[in-house]
């Protein structure tokens, strides 16, 4: 037996073509928002070059503000400092300085950069400087002006106290192993950093800053500058290879790597996440460039008459849509004249 269903219209030609012409706006506004979309934030750096106001400098510190424009304009703060660190508002840079052969920690107010605060009570050697996502602690490496080079331990410091203590015991037998590069997760429990161990390799650690547990993330290889992704799932580093670097990321969780892309060697190399973790920016000495994990191309944003030490990326921003075929930056204002690399 054969049945006939009469199928009704459910909408009149009208419906259809109001239907048919909403899909197409959203089809429209879809392919803005990802396809022509690029990312936004604030950047920190630390530079090394001249410039016609400050003249000859020893890594002075640049802001620039990323807002979908094809124009990224650099904005010196006037104070000397390397290892920027954004608080997590960016209503607060952090940067250490040095100063008759000792350093410190200090901030300022990027909307107003002229007067700075000291927040270690101790002098002493310090690098690669890290604030928590709540903004309430800094993470650090070194040793105070008492201790000495095998001292070298990681710190985390208490923003509002202004008390600091060794959060590893790392046993140096002697000898003053480095770090190289300390980054917090999105949750604030944990550390992620590099180590130099013995036979010149450098490993990725985790640390729980709660439990002071230490966890080996990898080993066997010369791994470097780590940074957590926005979303806490991957940390990128740097690998050391013979002939040239490799840029990586690894599974947190299931700790696969994946490989990026080479770089030649020994080009002061530093990265840093999107807001989104869609794109990392990274330098070579004087160029930074931006590259994208969707297509897998990298692109040359600006060069720069210095050299860039450290980037920070505010993640604060959103994404903006911008015009098909434009480029993200052209220029980068007013650092000119002729520098030496360090």
């Amino acid at each position: 037996m054969i049945h006939k269903h009469i199928i009704r219209p459910l909408y009149t030609a009208k419906s259809r073509t109001t239907i048919l012409f909403s899909l197409l706006i959203l089809a429209a506004f879809s392919l803005t928002s990802i396809s022509e979309a690029v990312p936004t934030g604030h950047l920190a750096y630390a530079v090394n070059g001249f410039d016609d106001n400050l003249g000859r400098f020893d890594w002075n510190l640049y802001t620039s503000s990323i807002r979908g424009t094809n124009e990224l304009k650099a904005t010196p703060l006037n104070h000397k400092g390397m290892y920027p660190a954004w608080g997590p508002e960016g209503e607060l840079l952090y940067f250490i300085q040095w100063h008759g052969g000792k350093a410190d920690i200090y901030s300022i107010n990027p909307e107003s950069p002229k007067n700075k605060t000291r927040i270690t009570s101790i002098s002493g050697t310090y690098r690669f400087l890290a604030a928590s996502p709540n903004g309430r602690q800094l993470a650090f490496n070194g040793w105070t002006q008492d201790q000495l080079p095998q001292d070298n331990q990681i710190w985390i410091l208490d923003v509002g106290s202004g008390e600091m203590e060794p959060v590893t015991q790392v046993p140096h037998f002697g000898w003053p192993y480095s770090f190289w590069g300390i980054t917090w997760s999105p949750s604030g429990k944990q550390l992620a950093f590099s180590l130099s161990r013995p036979g010149w390799l450098e490993h990725l650690y985790i640390l729980d800053v709660e439990t002071l547990e230490l966890e080996i993330l990898t080993e066997l290889n010369k791994d470097f500058y780590p940074v957590w992704s926005p979303d806490g799932q991957r940390i990128l580093f740097m690998r050391w290879n013979r002939e040239f670097d490799t840029f990586c990321t690894i599974n947190v969780e299931t700790r696969v790597i994946d490989t990026l892309f080479d770089v030649d060697k020994a080009t002061g190399y530093w990265g840093d996440w999107s807001p989104e973790g869609d794109y990392i920016i990274y330098s070579r000495w004087g160029t930074v460039y931006l590259y994208e994990f969707e297509s897998g191309e990298t692109e040359e944003l600006v060069a720069i008459d210095g050299s860039v030490f450290v980037i920070s990326w505010l993640r604060d921003g959103e994404i903006l849509p911008v015009e098909p075929r434009r480029k993200l930056v052209t220029t980068w204002g007013d650092i000119k004249g002729k520098t030496d690399q360090p």
